[in-house]
């Protein structure tokens, strides 16, 4: 009779643990900031937003400007190596700042081979195309002004694959959705 009520308690434990490992799951999956995202941290915490999980971040800088760069899987190996999203952070005593920060940014693109200018939808956007070198590519980037700190993200693609380009902008769009405004 003892070893009877033994096992009953054992499986009333057992019980109790799987009731409480979905309870916590289920509390980790909706606590989550997007499912199937990572979470990157910046400027001392003070930026936080996810990327997609099959984003591979290839470069992180810190200093006066902190970049991540991730490289985005494309449809091809060759697009695969040419599309990534940064995103730079320097803190900046002002709006006039921002603005000194932005410009100098746009004013470099400028410069790239064959730079075209894009249509824009807001004026902290710079949309447009440059070669790289055989493939033309699509740079979207979009500024943010968020607690003194200046913030770009840009997003670089191939610009002659439509299929990957799709899923390429919902990344970043989903990107520029988190980032403080």
């Amino acid at each position: 009779m003892p070893l009877l009520r033994g096992a009953a308690a054992i499986h009333r434990g057992l019980h109790t643990v799987n009731r409480t490992l979905r309870l916590l799951l289920t509390t980790l999956a909706f606590a989550s900031p997007a499912i199937g995202a990572t979470d990157v941290s910046m400027a001392d915490g003070e930026l936080r937003f996810p990327v997609p999980d099959q984003w591979v971040p290839i470069m992180q800088s810190q200093g006066e400007a902190e970049t991540q760069v991730f490289q985005v899987p494309g449809s091809s190996e060759a697009d695969a190596t040419l599309s990534r999203v940064s995103v730079t952070v320097q803190k900046v005593p002002n709006l006039n700042g921002f603005q000194q920060f932005a410009g100098t940014l746009r004013s470099r693109a400028t410069g790239l081979k064959e730079y075209a200018t894009g249509k824009a939808s807001s004026p902290t956007e710079n949309v447009y195309t440059a070669r790289e070198g055989q493939v033309k590519q699509s740079y979207f980037e979009r500024y943010f002004y968020s607690k003194g700190y200046a913030i770009q993200l840009r997003c670089i693609r191939p610009s002659d694959d439509t299929k990957f380009g799709a899923t390429f902008d919902k990344g970043c769009a989903d990107v520029a959705a988190h980032m403080p405004h």
